[in-house]
């Protein structure tokens, strides 16, 4: 096996760009336990080990659920999954909403705000590095349960706070939840899906990562304006109470309902036969298997029933890196293979400075559009339009990739649009400019995220696939963690919305050169 690794390695790096492992190779391997484009922990199979050791279970796996073909079991856990993908970006953007009456009715200063996306970005970071591996552990159904169960609730809670304190806290423990959502999730929806449609469908679910900003913005619209302080109370305090300040909390508290809600949903979805087969457990495995043929149509004791059965009692398959326990060794191997070395440190800093900018921009539309002059009612109502233009750009985005324009030149235009669209948001004055301007770019923003979330997993091998996209994911959630801290304290210290967004607009035109510097092309390789 070690001879077989390291003959993978060797074809690996000498292999053209265009001729390099396909996506799906990469993305699952028939038991591989990382989760498509999102970020992760969860630990890989090399493909070439397991050819050498257990070819009949990895063979006869992707067979079966090939055989089994994509049906009423898979859209439904395509709406199951994509739940927690809306509670991602969905608490998020709870931040985005909240922040002006929070202000108000904590009377918390401008350099202190930015602690309440600091903290949710914080508490993420740890979610995603835990759940990974707890997944692994324990299976992939009992954390799949538990992370978005962990928002619902704690969400409720913070609905309650009575200080700015107590929200920041309940929010960190809510991102500790939420930030296993994405690995988590999309590691049970690919280990259930056929080799041949997984790419299309991952790239489809990422869509419900823009619905959880449309959600929690349409309910922002209906409940805050007519439920909140007025402007003009401004100090906190006496001023504004606690019962004349409740619509942050029905935003709040609705959104949790809704994580609660989607927990139940999940109520008997099974372990997936990838993890059940490299536990031993091959019966579990068979029922799984029989359950999902009869709710996508084929008949019993039929020609898939044959087919699982030909799944052998006692084979157990190990998931193990091939790098073996040394984190060392597999970041090195992150930078073995033709052009890797470049690739690797491009995509650090495109997701850095990419998450940077938006986040940055995200964070603080409110304040910004208060800057703008927008107040009250119009604000909530601008900040749906500008978050209702996201769903579509994820859909752009995930047609974009497989057009000529492919990965990379849908990473590039996108993302120069992004910035320059940030530079006219600075420049433009009246309402109806605003909010064209700042829809712009949350609509060619989704279209990056769709592209460079296709992009990363198919760029590594397997065996070290989980650690370049947890990585890249890893400093993502840290720029998520300085931009609301740096751009609040900047806002502080007067120099008004001009230094924050020029931040914005130089970070993302950097991740622009990062994404034309790119020395490969991922577009058009078999998802076999």
């Amino acid at each position: 096996s070690r001879k077989a690794s390291y003959r993978g390695r060797r074809d690996y790096a000498r292999a053209p760009a265009n001729e390099m492992p396909g996506e799906t190779d990469r993305m699952l391997d028939g038991i591989d336990g990382s989760s498509g484009p999102a970020p992760s922990r969860m630990t890989v199979v090399n493909s070439s080990d397991l050819e050498a050791k257990e070819p009949l279970v990895k063979s006869s796996l992707n067979d079966i659920l090939s055989a089994i073909g994509v049906g009423s079991f898979h859209w439904r856990l395509m709406a199951i999954c994509g739940a927690g993908w809306t509670a991602d970006n969905g608490w998020t953007q709870t931040v985005v909403m909240i922040v002006p009456t929070v202000q108000r009715e904590f009377g918390v200063p401008n350099w202190g705000i930015g602690f309440l996306g600091t903290a949710l970005f914080a508490g993420m970071a740890l979610g995603s590095h835990f759940w990974g591996r707890w997944a692994d552990t324990t299976g992939r159904r009992y954390a799949f349960n538990a992370t978005l169960l962990i928002a619902g609730v704690f969400g409720l809670i913070a609905a309650t706070s009575v200080s700015f304190s107590m929200l920041v806290v309940l929010y960190f423990v809510i991102g500790t939840g939420v930030g296993g959502n994405l690995p988590v999730d999309g590691a049970m929806f690919a280990e259930f899906t056929p080799k041949l449609e997984r790419g299309r469908l991952m790239v489809l679910l990422s869509v419900f990562w823009s619905l959880g900003g449309f959600t929690v913005a349409l309910i922002a619209w209906l409940v805050i304006p007519n439920n909140s302080c007025p402007d003009e109370h401004s100090g906190g305090g006496d001023d504004c109470q606690f019962k004349d300040n409740m619509g942050w909390r029905y935003v709040v508290g609705g959104f949790a309902m809704l994580n609660v809600i989607s927990v139940i949903t999940r109520a008997g979805l099974p372990e997936t036969p990838a993890f059940l087969v490299s536990t031993g457990d091959i019966e579990g495995a068979k029922a799984v298997l029989t359950r999902m043929a009869r709710q996508n149509g084929h008949p019993e004791g039929g020609e898939i029933d044959q087919r699982i059965a030909e799944l052998e009692t006692g084979t157990s398959v190990t998931l193990e890196s091939e790098s073996g326990d040394s984190s060392c060794a597999g970041v090195n191997e992150l930078f073995q293979g033709r052009h890797m070395y470049r690739t690797t440190l491009l995509l650090w800093g495109i997701w850095f400075f990419s998450t940077y900018g938006f986040t940055g921009f995200n964070l603080f539309l409110t304040k910004l559009l208060e800057a703008k002059n927008i107040h009250s009612g119009n604000l909530y109502r601008d900040a749906f339009i500008y978050s209702a233009v996201g769903v579509p750009g994820s859909v752009l985005g995930s047609y974009l990739v497989d057009t000529p324009l492919g990965r990379k030149w849908t990473m590039v235009f996108s993302t120069g649009i992004t910035s320059v669209c940030m530079l006219f948001f600075y420049l433009v004055n009246t309402e109806d400019q605003v909010i064209v301007v700042s829809s712009m770019v949350n609509l060619f923003s989704m279209i990056m995220f769709a592209a460079y979330y296709t992009y990363t997993p198919e760029v590594y091998r397997t065996a070290v696939r989980g650690r370049g996209v947890g990585i890249a994911s890893g400093l993502s959630r840290v720029a998520g963690v300085l931009a609301p801290v740096v751009n609040s304290g900047l806002m502080a210290a007067g120099a008004g919305i001009t230094l924050p967004m020029a931040f914005n607009m130089v970070f993302m035109g950097v991740a622009t050169l990062c994404m034309a510097a790119l020395p490969i092309r991922t577009k058009g390789r078999a998802l076999d």
